[in-house]
């Protein structure tokens, strides 16, 4: 295949075009030639790939914003990390709902909830990082769910990040029970068979599950709707926020 209408369009060109900023020449070129309209899909293609993977490259992790809003951070680290939120709404957000956390948290302690990750527990919210809406493109990870596929996979896996440990999450139908969910999940980076999992919504805990000794969990027989998850262990706590299950 050929350009149809001489001269072709330059890459440049087509990247206005992608971008919603060509002038009415290249729009009018694009619509009536099929070689130039599959090049501007190919290059709209890599540049979403390249901007998925340079997507929250220079942010704090999820363990260093929670230690800065902690106040544990050396000082020199804590003002790079208050520089970068004064500029980044998805840091700041992260850490706003560490601090909803720890007050949801605090009245049900004897500790208050600095002494108390201190002393016991780090609570780390987890981050989408593949496979979902704020995160990268995921085509076939390697990080899946054991069980993904038994049942036909209908979502994900979605790929969490909390500090060194990883959470795959995927849903499914509920073969047995019509109209039910069923989720799927893999934690890694944590000590085996130490982890449990509990699905809360509305406030209610609906499920408590444990990881097997590889990490993996299944929580069946679930309405659709926003969940919370939160994996607890020995030494971590982990939130994902706002799982969706069975809503895409």
């Amino acid at each position: 295949m050929a350009c149809v209408s001489l001269p072709e369009l330059k890459d440049w060109e087509l990247l206005t075009y992608i971008d919603g900023e060509a002038d009415q020449r290249v729009v009018a070129h694009v619509e009536r030639c099929a070689y130039c309209r599959e090049k501007a899909h190919r290059l709209a293609r890599f540049q979403h790939r390249l901007t998925a993977q340079l997507y929250r490259l220079t942010c704090p992790s999820s363990m260093e914003l929670g230690e800065y809003d902690l106040g544990l951070l050396p000082r020199d680290q804590a003002a790079a990390v208050a520089r970068h939120l004064a500029e980044c709404p998805h840091c700041t957000r992260e850490v706003a709902q560490l601090r909803d956390y720890l007050t949801d948290m605090a009245p049900s302690l004897e500790l208050g909830p600095l002494e108390r990750i201190r002393e016991q527990v780090k609570v780390l919210v987890a981050r989408l990082v593949s496979g979902g809406p704020g995160g990268r493109p995921l085509k076939r990870p390697a990080l899946a769910p054991a069980y993904a596929g038994v049942r036909g996979e209908e979502e994900g896996p979605y790929v969490y990040q909390a500090g060194d440990v990883q959470i795959a999450i995927g849903v499914q139908d509920d073969a047995e029970r019509p109209g039910r969910k069923v989720i799927l999940g893999l934690v890694i980076g944590t000590e085996a068979g130490v982890v449990k999992a509990h699905l809360w919504q509305a406030g209610q805990r609906v499920a408590a599950v444990p990881a097997d000794e590889l990490g993996n969990f299944v929580i069946p027989n679930l309405a659709p709707g926003t969940y919370e998850l939160i994996l607890s262990g020995p030494e971590v706590e982990i939130h994902v926020p706002e799982l969706q299950v069975g809503t895409r």
